[in-house]
């Protein structure tokens, strides 16, 4: 059954889409769109957890702090490869979900998980796939979604290039706490108590304020593209 979703953001593992752009879903869920956040595999296993349920426990109090939705998807952590079968199970996410904005993650992360590339290959052949005609008895009968408006989001571990596609910011100050509430409800990940939490806030601040420095503002987020950029884009878009 097809349904009608503003924006997605396409997430390799629970968390990276928090870390990205948490504080621009945040803002423009509480502008009454409807956001969700759609992560390729559940992240585990992982070095601070033993029990899969418990991150996905985690993801979902994180949306609910960040007031979207999610969807978790069965796809393999540290093993996630770009292949004909991943494709199709995003692409006929995108199908049934029918979103005006997609969002997915922005380059190599050399000293991080490889799996953030490949969502990136998945994510753009997904795309494509999407509004592909007459495989209609692949995607169980969903028909063909076009999605003109693809962005990426940028988490600070990636490799630019000097071929970098456009870029905006979006302003955070007014979402900043919300995003950081959000990540700090991944415990298992972060150890989010005062004697481990200040790394991933000092990260995210860091980030935070740097791009912010770019547009006046205290906070801010970044994303890249091949549109017209402008820092209202996103709403421009959707109304």
């Amino acid at each position: 059954m097809s349904e009608n979703f503003d924006l997605i953001a396409v997430s390799p593992h629970p968390d990276d889409a928090e870390i990205g752009c948490g504080g621009t879903l945040a803002l423009l869920s509480e502008m009454g769109y409807r956001i969700a956040i759609v992560d390729l595999t559940n992240g585990e296993p992982t070095p601070f957890n033993d029990d899969p349920q418990v991150r996905l426990n985690e993801a979902s109090k994180a949306a609910k702090i960040l007031g979207i939705e999610r969807v978790t998807l069965d796809l393999p952590n540290r093993k996630l490869l770009d292949s004909i079968e991943a494709r199709m199970i995003l692409a006929k996410e995108l199908r049934r979900m029918r979103p005006k904005i997609v969002i997915g993650m922005q380059g190599m992360t050399p000293r991080a998980s490889p799996d953030h590339y490949q969502s990136q290959l998945i994510f753009d052949a997904a795309v494509f796939y999407s509004r592909l005609s007459k495989w209609e008895d692949i995607f169980d009968g969903l028909e063909p979604w076009r999605i003109e408006n693809v962005f990426y989001y940028y988490t600070a571990r990636e490799l630019l290039t000097q071929s970098q596609p456009l870029q905006f910011t979006v302003d955070i100050s007014t979402h900043f706490e919300t995003k950081k509430s959000a990540l700090l409800a991944y415990k298992s990940q972060f150890r989010a108590h005062p004697s481990y939490n200040p790394p991933i806030i000092d990260w995210i601040e860091g980030m935070g304020r740097y791009f912010g420095s770019l547009t006046g503002c205290k906070y801010a987020e970044i994303f890249y593209g091949s549109n017209i950029m402008t820092m209202n884009l996103f709403k421009h878009i959707l109304d």
